[in-house]
């Protein structure tokens, strides 16, 4: 049996034990804090086939530069003059092509739908309850401007054999009746699912130790 050993407990860490242990391994799992403090608990939870885009595409530059300076954008890098950082900055220019944009595409919607597989055969293990909802995601226009992307973005998304619709406002209001919308509409990516991050970390964790495999906490990697 072979002994592998999983460097940090995320999400990432924790998919990968829980693969790890199906396929006959012994699982040992390391994390230099205590697996309950790390990014994978406070994220969206989208299982989204409909983020086929990457960040870096034409029209993102100028807004990206926007965000950088705004700490409270999606977006923000803190300033420095850093070599690194400035090249990194350059090669997110060269990438953001409609070529590269097309190339990703089909991966991009591949991994989240096996992603969403996977899922789905994690929520029929018997107390392996992690919010799994596949219900759709709403994503809301206010300009005319945003509401003509949304008309390519639909075109595109039917291409890759996704569940989209464009919303009007009436059809949108109708989703939720008893609220003003502020808003033209929407795209409704029926494709899309969600899962509730902290209670899906806490439940991996104790279906991993119930299927011994060891998390050590306070171990932090010195060397290979």
């Amino acid at each position: 049996m072979k002994h592998v050993v999983v460097v940090g407990g995320g999400i990432i860490g924790l998919s990968t034990a829980f693969y790890l242990q199906q396929s006959g391994c012994k699982v040992t799992v390391v994390d230099k804090d205590k697996f309950i403090d790390n990014c994978s608990y406070g994220n969206a939870g989208y299982v989204c086939p409909s983020h086929f885009m990457p960040l870096a595409a034409p029209g993102i530059i100028w807004q990206g530069f926007k965000w950088m300076f705004n700490s409270n954008s999606p977006f923000y890098v803190k300033p420095a003059l850093n070599k690194a950082l400035i090249n990194w900055g350059l090669q997110f220019m060269k990438s953001a092509t409609n070529k590269n944009v097309a190339n990703a595409a089909i991966p991009l919607r591949d991994i989240a739908l096996l992603s969403q597989h996977e899922f789905e055969q994690w929520a029929k293990i018997p107390g392996f309850d992690f919010g799994y909802e596949h219900k759709g995601m709403l994503e809301i226009f206010q300009t005319a401007g945003v509401a003509n992307h949304a008309h390519h973005t639909v075109t595109k998304a039917k291409e890759l054999g996704l569940d989209v619709s464009l919303l009007n406002y009436n059809e949108l209001q109708q989703l939720e009746p008893n609220a003003k919308i502020n808003a033209l509409g929407a795209l409704y990516f029926k494709c899309d699912a969600h899962v509730y991050p902290n209670k899906l970390m806490t439940v991996l964790q104790s279906y991993l130790i119930n299927q011994d495999v060891q998390l050590r906490s306070g171990e932090e990697l010195k060397s290979f």
